[in-house]
């Protein structure tokens, strides 16, 4: 049985699933037991398009947003310090 994970801040990635960076920070949130909303934007292309829409053209993913805080293409290090300063490590 899974331990159910405590979000302790609201996270939510936007993202491809054939996308490594996605995948890179999803693994690491899973391993730290961090929960967050994932959006697969191959199955919602009308989301692509709002976020494309908010980045005049120039989106790049994965997008994270973490309580209130957007980031586009983070690394895992960019997400780490985010986190961080939200009392949360990962």
């Amino acid at each position: 049985m899974v331990a159910p994970r405590m979000r302790t801040v609201p996270v939510a990635i936007y993202g491809h699933r054939w996308c490594g960076i996605t995948q890179l920070i999803r693994r690491a949130l899973d391993r730290a037991g961090i929960g967050y909303d994932y959006v697969d934007l191959d199955e919602h292309p009308s989301v692509y398009s709002r976020l494309e829409a908010l980045t005049s053209g120039r989106l790049r993913t994965p997008v994270v947003h973490i309580d209130g805080e957007w980031l586009m293409e983070p690394s895992l290090r960019q997400v780490q310090a985010v986190l961080a300063r939200h009392g949360v490590r990962l």
